[in-house]
């Protein structure tokens, strides 16, 4: 689910970062909606910390500075959250080691 989140955040990126626009950057509210509890607490509180700052900065260089930083918050903070909701999804639905599974042996 990761790779999957993080894929189409890239795509976001890159669609934004060629095509350009004055406000493209109000694309990435989709992603303020798919990570709903993680996304806002990164924009609340991660956004404004230097290490994040200096990376917009740095991303102003070559093209779009929000940009950049809407795509590591969205890319791999909101990643993050996706990874932890597959693990525990793919944790209870695995067929031999899952939950379901052990539950079902349990039955026997």
């Amino acid at each position: 689910m990761f790779a999957v989140h993080l894929a189409l955040a890239l795509a976001l990126f890159i669609s934004i970062h060629v095509g350009g626009g004055a406000q493209a950057e109000f694309a990435w509210f989709w992603f303020m909606w798919l990570d709903y509890p993680i996304s806002n607490f990164a924009w609340k509180f991660l956004a404004t910390t230097p290490p994040v700052v200096a990376l917009m900065d740095w991303g102003y260089t070559w093209g779009s500075g929000p940009n950049f930083r809407a795509l590591f918050i969205h890319g791999l903070i909101g990643g993050a959250q996706w990874f932890l909701v597959g693990a525990l999804v793919g944790s209870f639905f695995w067929p031999r080691t899952g939950y379901i599974a052990t539950w079902r042996q349990r039955e026997v």
